[in-house]
């Protein structure tokens, strides 16, 4: 297991909030206040943030043992699984590790396998970070990771200013080439998924284009989950918390009922 930074506040029934690719702990930030009632835990995948960056690639299997190994440190026999983005695969892979640790899964922007169309946008990003390093990435990606009106409402989010404040929040460049390439070698998971037997929600965002629609309702077939739109591109907890955090709350509360 990696040395990882986390954060464990609140009280109530165990949440663990599971980072997108390129993430730090504070994205959750408008997402926790919504959230009382539950004891929540968030960390920096290694890579990410303050957290530990090996050698090796970053595979939604290590990143599932790391998580597994961090509810081991800290006595947490169980625990709902909320993933956004690769935050989701990382989920799906801990919930097919270990089910019985896990009490349901909400999965968001996520997908279960790749297809040659969402392997060559992930690959995009690889290629910029190669030729131009973080700020070229960056350029890259956010027309693909945030939904137009929220680009509109924020414009100055494309602008120098806001790449280079987002640059710094960046992984280093070697971390995110391990990030990228352990994402791009996830293995069709759905066969597996099928036999998992978990209550899980999956959400989408409308204006995701990065993993738009398909992918989400290929994932709940498999799951046998409920799947719910949200009006947001793919980063839908920084795009409409209160949206997001209500499907949480919705769906957390009706495990419990």
């Amino acid at each position: 297991m990696a040395r990882l930074r986390y954060r464990v506040e609140g009280e109530g029934p165990k949440v663990v909030l599971l980072n997108g690719l390129f993430q730090r702990l504070e994205s959750w930030d408008p997402v926790v206040p919504l959230l009382r009632g539950y004891t929540l835990l968030r960390y920096d995948m290694r890579g990410q943030g303050e957290s530990e960056a090996p050698e090796g690639l970053y595979t939604p299997k290590v990143h599932a043992q790391d998580l597994l190994a961090l509810l081991q440190e800290l006595g947490w026999e169980e625990a709902f699984l909320v993933g956004l983005s690769n935050g989701g695969i990382v989920a799906l892979q801990a919930a097919l590790m270990a089910p019985t640790r896990f009490r349901g899964l909400v999965l968001a922007c996520t997908t279960p396998y790749l297809d040659p169309a969402l392997r060559a946008k992930v690959e995009s990003w690889l290629h910029a970070l190669r030729a131009g390093g973080t700020l070229l990435r960056l350029r890259v990606a956010l027309p693909w990771v945030y939904g137009a009106r929220f680009l509109n409402a924020h414009p100055g989010l494309l602008g120098e200013e806001g790449l280079r404040a987002l640059q710094a929040q960046a992984p280093t460049e070697a971390a995110q080439e391990r990030l990228l390439l352990g994402f791009l070698g996830l293995k069709d998971l759905r066969p597996a998924l099928k036999g998992l037997g978990l209550p899980a929600l999956v959400l989408y965002g409308e204006e995701d284009l990065l993993f738009p629609r398909p992918y989400a309702l290929a994932l709940a077939e498999a799951l046998g989950a409920r799947l719910q739109a949200l009006p947001t591109g793919h980063a839908a907890p920084l795009e409409d918390p209160r949206a997001f955090a209500q499907a949480v709350r919705s769906f957390l509360e009706g495990v419990y009922a």
